[in-house]
């Protein structure tokens, strides 16, 4: 390790607080340069991007476009205000962008920073809808268990993986937060079996908003696959069943599309793989590649309609920023211009067959999970008993990775969900080149 490093490694450990890892430690790795889906280290290490980042890079490391457009952007402007009607060029743009690709009517939009601030505001928007309706009442948010909807306010509270790690640390919920069972077929919390258990995990909603009282019940939300809680997707039949019960009940629909939208699931957004209209949608990473922060809340002219006319009192001092906004104007027309949907169909079928082939039959792998470009490994002791691995070897198989030139990330419910998600502009042969690499690793683990 040159000198460089380990003073940078030094001055990280001193100065810098990592999310969930050690206070006072680091991993010993500092990136210094990107380009397509490699990552690169101060040592010159090359790491093939198998997690998209935080699964946000969707259309890779190094877009000149982007790039340019951010530059463009910030030598014209740099911070204008979205507060007291304010606006910004590019921030219209955007939205212009934005509503040639959301479904439906959901054509109306709020910016933020990033995801968690996108469903905080949808959550406190929701409330806000059926207060204008005369129905204050309504407030309670029922979400699932193995979801992720992010770290700050409401979204930590409703975010149902981790085992209560990102809340117990921090206090009490606020009230009216409910969760449910996810669609997590391999470990059903029922003990039933798919399609035998009709469905059970989607029908179980509306015993509870009845349990409730539909009077009180303000929303539902959920991703449209199961994200940073695992990567695994639902049976066909749950989201109409979900809509379905929405609709009857009265309760507003939240599509969680941070992590699914953008092409990640092998359509623009990730509902749209059901055929399914939201009433409202949370949207960031891929919205601008993260090439920097930001993210939206989209809603629909039912909701919309219900807000027309009354002050909007929700906001953040970065919403809508123009040069934010800039990078997903570009990134907006590289998802159509290079036709990043197909490009994940394509390569993102080849991973799916590759998976199901070479390691679906090891005896380490109990489950594969996912769809589009985003799936993960369960990673077993046994497949009878379905035994997660174990910490020690959870760390091994990740440090073999990082030495062998790939990143990515083991997470879900028990930590033992081997993340496969590159950006979503991968081709055919990055990603064989990525797996050539990650099967031995896998097949030779031991118990």
């Amino acid at each position: 390790m040159h000198k460089r490093t380990e003073e940078l490694i030094k001055s990280d450990a001193e100065y810098i607080i990592h999310p969930w890892y050690m206070v006072g430690q680091n991993s010993g790795i500092v990136f210094e340069k990107s380009r397509g889906v490699y990552l690169v280290d101060t040592e010159g290490m090359e790491y093939i991007d198998m997690a998209s980042g935080n699964c946000c890079c969707n259309l890779g490391h190094g877009r000149r476009e982007i790039i340019d457009a951010v530059t463009k952007a910030i030598n014209e402007t740099d911070f204008t205000t979205a507060f007291f009607g304010h606006s910004n060029v590019y921030a219209i743009e955007c939205s212009k962008r934005l509503a040639r690709l959301t479904p439906g009517t959901l054509k109306h939009f709020h910016f933020t920073s990033g995801g968690s601030e996108a469903v905080d505001t949808a959550l406190k928007t929701a409330r806000l809808y059926w207060s204008n309706q005369g129905q204050a009442g309504k407030y309670k948010i029922i979400s699932l268990y193995d979801s992720y909807h992010g770290a700050s306010g409401f979204s930590a509270y409703v975010t149902g993986s981790g085992q209560g790690a990102f809340q117990n640390a921090f206090g009490p919920a606020p009230a009216g937060l409910i969760r449910i069972p996810s669609f997590y077929c391999y470990r059903c919390t029922y003990g039933l079996s798919y399609p035998a258990c009709d469905v059970r995990c989607a029908r179980i909603l509306e015993d509870v908003i009845q349990a409730e009282g539909s009077n009180s019940v303000a929303a539902f939300i959920a991703e449209p696959m199961i994200g940073g809680g695992g990567f695994f997707e639902p049976p066909m039949e749950w989201w109409q069943i979900i809509r379905d019960i929405c609709q009857q009940y009265q309760v507003l629909l939240i599509a969680d599309e941070i992590l699914s939208g953008f092409a990640r699931t092998g359509k623009m957004f990730g509902l749209e793989n059901w055929a399914i209209e939201p009433d409202m949608m949370a949207m960031s990473k891929g919205i601008n590649g993260a090439y920097l922060p930001f993210g939206a809340m989209a809603i629909s002219d039912k909701v919309y309609q219900s807000l027309k006319g009354t002050i909007f009192s929700q906001g953040f001092t970065y919403c809508g920023h123009a040069v934010s906004a800039a990078a997903a104007c570009a990134a907006l027309d590289i998802y159509v211009k290079d036709r990043v949907v197909e490009n994940v169909v394509k390569v993102g079928n080849h991973v799916k067959q590759r998976l199901e082939a070479e390691f679906s039959p090891l005896p380490c792998v109990g489950n594969i999970g996912g769809m589009g470009l985003n799936y993960a490994l369960e990673l077993v002791e046994n497949k009878n008993t379905k035994k997660p691995i174990d910490p020690a070897t959870k760390k091994e198989l990740v440090q073999n990775l990082l030495g062998n030139g790939i990143y990515t990330r083991i997470i879900g419910r028990l930590g033992n969900r081997l993340h496969i998600g590159p950006p979503c502009t991968i081709t055919v042969d990055e990603a064989d080149k990525a797996l050539d690499i990650i099967q031995p690793l896998v097949a030779r683990l031991k118990f």
